[in-house]
């Protein structure tokens, strides 16, 4: 029995650090602050579906599709870092993501992904179905799902108590970390790349 337990527990501990709810947060709320709360709460709970729909995807199908396409995890860092680095860049410069593009797009393109359902979450859902199973996997990305939703609706509640100025501050560092993110993402594809060369 525990060791069912710790099978499901270990499942969701390794993609909750990896979908990172918590440190995405603050992310999300600066690439949505200008939209009202209800607006912003609908882009949270679409991402939140999109994302869990992406893994689930990639846990049942992900072998086979990458297979038949040709496409690697290399490949999914490699667009996603060149995708963050471009919002984050414009994030530095003080540009509003949330007026550039409709909020439908923020939703799926970047918090859905490459943010939540990104190369790192895709390739744990795919490791965790097949060490410990489809119910184990199921389970946690259900969880996460889950988790995420809370985090991300109750998390402007304490962000919006900072004041303005701080908001302001946190939206620099917060495209800051995106492009960091997204370096680290594109030297993870390219050392992926020049190693299955």
């Amino acid at each position: 029995m525990l060791g069912a337990l710790k099978v499901y527990w270990d499942s969701f501990i390794m993609l909750f650090v990896v979908f990172d709810a918590i440190g995405n947060a603050p992310v999300f709320y600066v690439l949505t602050k200008d939209l009202s709360e209800g607006k912003r709460h609908q882009v949270f709970r679409k991402s939140v579906v999109v994302a869990g729909l992406l893994l689930l995807f990639f846990m049942f199908a992900g072998v086979p599709f990458l297979e038949y396409y040709g496409v690697t995890l290399n490949d999914f860092r490699i667009a996603g870092g060149i995708l963050l680095l471009l919002l984050a860049i414009e994030g530095v410069l003080g540009k509003v993501e949330a007026q550039l593009i409709r909020s439908e797009d923020i939703a799926i393109v970047p918090m859905a992904t490459p943010l939540l359902a990104g190369p790192g979450s895709i390739y744990t859902v795919m490791y965790l179905n097949s060490v410990y199973g489809a119910s184990p996997t199921l389970v946690s990305i259900l969880l996460n799902i889950l988790v995420t939703w809370i985090v991300l609706k109750y998390s402007d509640f304490l962000l919006t108590k900072l004041g303005r100025n701080v908001l302001l501050v946190l939206s620099r560092l917060m495209a800051f970390l995106l492009a960091v993110i997204a370096v680290t993402m594109l030297r993870q594809g390219i050392e992926g790349f020049l190693k299955s060369i």
